[in-house]
């Protein structure tokens, strides 16, 4: 999938934007506040419902305004197009329609435009907690099963609902820790999921090995699923061990919801350590970047829909030689590529055919279009 045209409306101080996108590499420069960072969320906002920045509409609608809108026309690779335009207000209902027609589930645009966000604290992939991990991985599912959504919705549902079982045992003050009715729907939600996250990975990990020797040669990393439970023990033993623990604390100690990507990294050889530990910060910002861009391979390969990176202040991603590795790697994985700079793209540029590139100078929440002159 392509963006090929994005229109903005009340969005921070974007007060009506038009854009005609390259499917390659979108330039966005100007000074700090100008707005640059602005589009770049406001296309995220179109894709997922909601800010990469602020939980709050009021925060991103524009002073004065009640209303939000940002439409976008998305094209395949087989020329069909598709018409999104979501709407939010100052208290925080959305509209989104597709093509005209009104559609409930904010997941349809998500599917139709699958987004990546790249910010310069993108090295908390790595270096942040499994939360992060777990986002990133439930998104590359997401996008190459269309049932796993349903999956992960079903099991938060029954996680919730044992959670407040396990709260209720433990006022009553004298549970019976064989009573646990939400057990074997836990166990079967807890395995369906993981079987999709450790099929996902076992295709991944090949490609993200290419891509990291791509874009960071000196570093070896292995992926490793920890699936929230001991590897050697079934998920249903491991409950009924713990039982009287997650009454105690009124929630499930074991299961999908504690589950970890864990990235290996080699010290000698019968010793690995975590990547965390060992990395610099600019190590690890090229390792989050090939575990994004792998993503997008995979994503291009297998459904065929090429992946939307937005990259805000692409300078302070990673240094002269990774980022020009990095901008290699995003051409050869067809990716479609939103960036920002307080400096023009200048040798950026020559990673793209010339065809594939537009650049925008942003001043004041005004965009001017300019010419590519290689």
């Amino acid at each position: 999938m392509t963006l090929k045209r994005l229109e903005i409306s009340y969005f921070r101080n974007l007060e009506a934007v038009s854009l005609d996108l390259a499917p390659g590499l979108n330039f966005f420069y100007g000074p700090n506040g100008a707005g640059k960072t602005a589009i770049l969320e406001a296309t995220y906002f179109l894709a997922r419902a909601r800010s990469f920045r602020s939980a709050q509409p009021r925060s991103y609608i524009q002073h004065g305004a009640e209303t939000l809108t940002v439409r976008g026309l998305v094209e395949d690779r087989a020329g069909g197009s598709q018409a999104l335009a979501l709407s939010k207000t100052l208290a925080g209902a959305s509209l989104l329609r597709i093509n005209g027609v009104t559609e409930r589930k904010m997941s349809k645009a998500a599917g139709l435009l699958p987004v990546q966000v790249m910010l310069p604290d993108v090295g908390q992939l790595v270096f942040g907690g499994p939360l992060e991990r777990r986002r990133w991985l439930d998104w590359g599912v997401f996008h190459v099963e269309p049932r796993y959504l349903d999956s992960l919705r079903g099991f938060n549902r029954v996680l919730k609902q044992r959670n407040a079982h396990l709260k209720d045992s433990r006022l009553r003050g004298a549970p019976d820790l064989g009573n646990d009715p939400w057990r074997d729907q836990f166990v079967a939600r807890s395995l369906e999921i993981t079987e999709s996250r450790c099929r996902y990975l076992a295709a991944l990990s090949p490609i993200f090995a290419e891509t990291l020797d791509a874009i960071a040669p000196d570093i070896r990393v292995r992926l490793s699923y920890f699936s929230g439970w001991p590897d050697n023990e079934s998920l249903n033993k491991v409950l009924g061990d713990i039982a009287s623990r997650e009454v105690k604390l009124g929630m499930s100690m074991a299961g999908p919801h504690r589950a970890d990507l864990e990235l290996k990294i080699g010290i000698s050889s019968n010793h690995e350590a975590k990547a965390s530990a060992e990395l610099s910060r600019g190590q690890g910002k090229a390792l989050a970047s090939a575990l994004k861009i792998a993503q997008a391979t995979r994503l291009s390969a297998l459904a065929e829909k090429s992946s939307l990176l937005l990259i805000d202040d692409v300078g302070a991603e990673l240094d002269e030689l990774h980022n020009t590795r990095f901008f290699e790697q995003l051409k050869s994985a067809r990716c479609q590529v939103l960036a920002s700079s307080t400096r023009p793209p200048g040798e950026i540029l020559r990673h793209f055919p010339s065809e594939d590139v537009k650049v925008f100078h942003v001043e004041r929440g005004k965009i001017n279009g300019e010419s590519d002159d290689r």
